[in-house]
């Protein structure tokens, strides 16, 4: 059964001058990158790793970085990373894996550490504790937090940005997404109403960002109607084929869900063009900044002021593949893992493209093609 959950729509003409086009914390500006040049902005990292779901495009499961490793990093580890990584510069951490990070009893201490740190958290989740009560109880009522209302209202107090998997307004079709768990779309639409009735994207940037992840062949038919119907919202989007890592980093596994290179050059320009429309864009930005991994929203720019922290304590280049390694934080100071990473090299880079993807999930011409398309449109 399709469902559209019924949210307000934010711009309904052209969007405002002033529009910052990605999601708080997300990726930076490129005033911001150069002001801040060698300078740890972000960090992706690894809190607990229990997850109710088991989505078979996860990227963090069965993840050859974890192979064979005993040794995890328990809390305070985690808090001693935060403080290293705050003095060079620490402005956002990104909680994408590996487990749902609100299936853990210690998220909110660690969300009020960070809040105290001024430091921007940004947690990607399947929506599922926060879209039912019993769920929320469950897992944070010794904070004094019973219900799903309540859960947001405190990340809201935070500074919390919500990256919300959201791949199809069918019913059916999404909870196959995550392994045939019925009922599983209902309580994301719940989560993505909590958090606009808190104002998650009356903020701009937005702290709300709808996650189209992976886009596969089957997601790629709808994705741009999700697309536009989450940008009018004020949604950021991440929309891009799979990581090559966890379940998909066998190349049998993301050919077989990735869309062919036609339909994923069609689909950025397509999107591209509606930005233009709507004047998110305009095409001299776009030559001059290129086309994002991310179709429609700012460039990914995190490998050139970040790294990826597991939580076996292995530092990797992002969580785009799952065999680039840096160090290890039981070794090696975090300090000297970022000045000796590829990632370092790059400083000051405010569009990197998707270097894990090239040639793999992402066509190695698509940017190119894209912007071909877009140019030839102008001047029709």
């Amino acid at each position: 059964m399709k469902i559209s959950p019924k949210i307000p729509i934010i711009f309904k003409g052209r969007f405002p001058k002033d529009f910052i086009n990605t999601a708080n914390g997300w990726v930076f500006s490129e005033k911001v990158i150069k002001e801040n040049k060698d300078k740890i902005l972000t960090l992706d990292i690894d809190f607990g790793n229990y997850c109710s779901l088991n989505c078979p495009h996860c990227f963090r499961k069965n993840n050859r970085v974890d192979f064979g490793k005993t040794k995890i990093m328990q809390y305070d580890d985690i808090v001693k990373v935060i403080k290293d990584a705050k003095k060079l510069g620490l402005k956002s951490v990104k909680f994408l894996g590996a487990g749902e990070p609100f299936e853990n009893k210690r998220i909110i201490e660690f969300l009020r550490f960070l809040h105290s740190e001024k430091i921007i958290p940004i947690i990607f989740t399947k929506g599922t504790v926060i879209g039912d009560d019993k769920l929320a109880k469950k897992w944070n009522s010794h904070y004094g937090i019973n219900t799903g209302k309540e859960l947001v209202k405190e990340l809201k107090k935070l500074n919390t940005t919500i990256l919300l998997g959201f791949n199809f307004f069918d019913t059916d079709i999404q909870d196959t997404m995550v392994r045939n768990v019925k009922g599983y779309t209902l309580k994301r639409n719940i989560a993505l109403k909590l958090l606009v009735d808190a104002g998650f994207n009356k903020t701009n940037p937005t702290r709300l960002c709808l996650c189209i992840l992976p886009l596969t062949k089957p997601s790629y038919k709808n994705s741009f109607e999700i697309y536009k119907w989450a940008r009018i919202r004020n949604f950021a989007t991440i929309i891009t084929p799979t990581m090559i890592s966890g379940r998909c980093s066998n190349e049998k596994n993301w050919k077989k869900i990735t869309p062919n290179k036609k339909d994923l050059v069609k689909l950025y320009t397509k999107i591209y063009k509606w930005n233009i429309k709507k004047g998110i864009n305009t095409i001299d930005q776009l030559k001059q900044d290129g086309i994002s991994s991310y179709a429609g929203v700012m460039g990914c720019n995190q490998i050139a002021c970040g790294m990826y922290v597991t939580l076996t304590g292995i530092v990797l280049r992002c969580p785009g593949d799952d065999v680039t390694v840096f160090g290890n934080i039981w070794k090696t100071s975090l300090e000297k893992i970022w000045k000796k990473s590829e990632n370092y090299k790059r400083a000051g880079t405010f569009n990197c493209y998707c270097p894990p993807k090239q040639g793999k999930s992402i066509p190695s011409t698509l940017y190119k093609d894209v912007l071909k398309n877009l140019v030839k449109s102008q001047n029709r």
